[in-house]
């Protein structure tokens, strides 16, 4: 089995056993990319820079698909599987970095604009097999992890199998979510619970702010992280389950290239 280790741009052009590299080469800064494998595409925009970071393809078959923007986390992705990160996402870059896996054919979404403090855990399986003792049926299978637009993750928060989180809501530290959070939301805790609904937040930081700063942030001057279900509303289920339809790393890619680019995209609310 052939086995690429690539500390510079350079090199993604000489992956072998179907592997490719697609788009545009991003900047490595104390970056490490693994493929182990078949059949497996990294595709990247323009200006995506990864700050140390390791990205691991581990078997085959699977899309790595990253916007432009500063990524730092460390990924490890299986077989037929999809990591998605959409654009100008804010990855903090003190402390533990967010820990991602993607296992058991099941994939992970992120939007963009969204902030992620860190020592943040993402994953899509337990990953070992719990039974019931009557049935022998497992209890535990693998799901899809799904993060839309301007959706803050507070520190040391853990996204389980089955998490989704709707854009312009607000995830507080050490909170655990395995749940659908709907959009404009405040959720924290473990178990995790709804905090308040109807808010919103803005990524502006208050450490160095004077009184005056202070006095005019008590007011926000619009509606733009506002979220409401429209025409452009898609749920997270449409992409899952096109993404379950298709067969390849390269019809999973030219799909999520077309996937639209609208303020309310991912917006969920509860009736």
């Amino acid at each position: 089995m052939a086995y690429f280790k690539i500390y510079y741009p350079i090199f993604l052009k000489f992956l072998s056993n179907g592997n490719k590299f697609i788009g545009h080469p991003p900047i490595l800064k104390k970056s490490l990319i693994n493929i182990k494998g078949s059949g497996n595409i990294l595709f990247c925009e323009k200006n995506v820079i990864l700050n140390n970071s390791s990205i691991t393809f581990n078997a085959n078959n699977s899309l790595i698909y990253l916007c432009s923007g500063k990524h730092r986390y460390d990924v490890s992705i299986n077989n037929n599987s999809v990591f998605y990160v959409g654009k100008n996402n804010y990855f903090n870059p003190y402390g533990p970095k967010i820990k991602i896996i993607i296992s058991e054919e099941k994939n992970i979404f992120i939007g963009n604009n969204n902030l992620f403090s860190f020592n943040i855990f993402i994953r899509t399986a337990d990953p070992h097999l719990i039974y019931d003792v009557a049935s022998h049926k497992r209890l535990n299978p693998s799901k899809s992890v799904y993060i839309g637009d301007h959706v803050w993750i507070g520190q040391d928060a853990m996204i389980l199998k089955g998490g989704q989180i709707h854009s312009g809501s607000i995830i507080g530290a050490k909170s655990l979510v395995s749940k659908k959070i709907p959009s404009n939301e405040i959720w924290g805790g473990c178990p995790i619970k709804m905090l308040k609904k109807n808010t919103f937040w803005d990524g502006a930081c208050v450490h160095s702010w004077t009184k005056e700063a202070t006095e005019k942030s008590l007011s926000y001057p619009s509606d733009k992280y506002i979220y409401n279900t429209d025409k452009n509303t898609i749920l997270y289920e449409e992409i899952e389950n096109k993404l379950q339809t298709l067969s390849y790393a390269h019809e999973k890619l030219q799909y999520l290239q077309n996937l639209i680019q609208h303020k309310n995209r991912f917006c969920y609310k509860e009736e």
